[in-house]
């Protein structure tokens, strides 16, 4: 029994029910659940963090389509694609968070 296509289909709905959050504004209440004891948030104004919630739904929202065309298309050829976009998004991520921040 390959479960492989069933692990793919949940890691797509909990990446977009994950995305949903974000896009609703309650996505830091989900950051503070993973952050540690030693995590000191960054100061950011609502603005900044509504964008910043913004990018982390649409990043998000890649994986979980990603991860629903792994679950169509299982191969090797799907996993490379899907590894090569998962890194695009998150470069594309960490580059726009970086220029909002000012960093």
């Amino acid at each position: 029994m390959d479960i492989s296509p069933a692990f793919d289909w949940f890691l797509a709905i909990l990446c977009l029910f994950l995305a949903v959050i974000f896009f609703i504004g309650k996505g830091e209440n989900v950051l503070n659940l993973f952050s540690g004891k030693n995590y000191r948030p960054k100061k950011m104004d609502p603005e900044q963090n509504r964008k910043y919630q913004t990018a982390t739904g649409i990043f998000l929202l890649i994986l979980g389509v990603d991860e629903i065309f792994m679950a169509l298309f299982p191969s090797v050829a799907m996993g490379l694609i899907s590894v090569c976009v998962s890194a695009a998004a998150l470069i594309g991520m960490v580059v726009y968070i970086r220029k909002m921040l000012g960093q």
